[in-house]
């Protein structure tokens, strides 16, 4: 890349910053830009993760857009109003969308100003229709996966992959003696984590694991702690069935801390993580060995033999190979804690695996790349 090249005033848009895996992406391309010069700015509705986005140095323009928020036609033109403004006083080069509907107005008003627009999609989860808006708008569409890609060729949308990047400065193997204490687990008892938000088929996942610990708690004897990490519109549901599984047991096993923003903490935590797409490369960067069950399925083990496979069905999140079952869960946790040598090795291969394939600063060349042809 040729230094003498302008730098990039990027938009960055989405619906909130609430605690979420498209939200901690975004923040570590975010904070690896500005040496690769591309100088970021928010627009959207705020969240828990304000602090951060502010600390990491990136200017944060409130504009409401989520998606009730935006059911009046009146409170449409207000936002569409709002990002021409701040695409005009900004002078900004390259608009970047990650959801729907907030990135279709983010995207008309760039559209009336001349200026490119780069829409992530970040699973298979988006209405065709609001796809097919997107295109209509001129984006240039990235998939984060395969399963992604497929799901958007299927519709006749041709996307670049730029898979999601990890911050390992950020997630690291360390100590987590501290959360421990203050979580009151016992010594010698295995902990399972799990990280998700508590809503659909996450969270029928959630309440597998929960029945499988009780099963693996109450038959099996097995001195384990599960520690569930999220929230969601399921979370009052789950919490329900863990005090419930708590009181059978006789024993607080099942804890729920809700969304935090410092997972490293809670990825450390654990003997083993229960989690998909962007928790699983997480997890790894942690050393920790992953079981991943996503929105899709079942996956299984993240281990060495398998590790292209995994990447292909990004985890059970966008693609999978069976249905998750409360019996499946129990029979893998089974086998992980017997053997203290493989969850070493896994933990260990695929630290390794997740640093040599999703480094967040190849992940940001990549998008400054994509940026640059836009532009030219």
């Amino acid at each position: 890349m040729r230094h003498n090249r302008r730098r990039i005033r990027l938009l960055m848009v989405m619906d909130s910053l609430a605690v979420g895996g498209t939200e901690t992406y975004v923040l570590s391309l975010v904070k690896a830009f500005p040496s690769l010069g591309v100088i970021p700015v928010y627009a959207g509705g705020t969240g828990v993760m304000y602090e951060t986005f502010a600390r990491a140095g990136c200017p944060i323009h409130r504009v409401e857009l989520k998606a009730e928020q935006l059911l009046e036609p009146e409170r449409q033109e207000q936002a569409k109003h709002a990002l021409t403004q701040i695409m005009r006083s900004r002078k900004i080069d390259v608009v970047h969308i990650h959801q729907t509907p907030s990135g279709l107005f983010a995207a008309e008003a760039a559209r009336k100003l001349g200026i490119p627009v780069v829409f992530t999609v970040h699973g298979a989860y988006y209405p065709p229709d609001q796809l097919q808006l997107m295109k209509a708008a001129g984006c240039t569409f990235v998939s984060v996966s395969l399963p992604v890609q497929a799901y958007l060729e299927r519709q006749g949308i041709s996307s670049q992959l730029i898979a999601n990047g990890i911050d390992f400065d950020q997630y690291r193997s360390e100590s987590s003696a501290a959360l421990r204490d203050s979580l009151r687990i016992p010594d010698g008892e295995k902990v399972v984590v799990y990280a998700s938000r508590l809503a659909w088929d996450k969270a029928t996942v959630c309440g597998m694991l929960v029945r499988a610990a009780r099963t693996l708690r109450l038959a099996e004897e097995m001195p384990l702690h599960v520690v569930i990490a999220g929230s969601g519109n399921q979370a009052a549901a789950i919490a329900e069935l863990a005090e419930m599984v708590n009181l059978e047991c006789n024993t607080p096993f099942i804890q729920l801390v809700g969304s935090q923003l410092q997972m490293r903490d809670y990825y450390n935590l654990g003997d083993l993580v229960v989690g998909t797409g962007r928790v699983a490369l997480e997890a790894m960067a942690c050393g920790k060995p992953v079981l991943a069950i996503g929105n899709h399925g079942y996956f299984g083990f993240v281990e060495e033999p398998v590790f292209a496979e995994a990447w292909h069905y990004y985890f059970g999140d966008h693609d999978s190979k069976e249905r998750p079952s409360e019996q499946r869960i129990g029979e893998a946790i089974s086998e992980i804690f017997a053997s203290t040598d493989k969850m070493e090795a896994m933990g260990r291969q695929g630290q390794a695996w997740a640093k040599s394939n999703f480094l967040i600063r190849d992940k940001a060349h990549q998008m400054t790349q994509l940026y640059n042809s836009l532009l030219r």
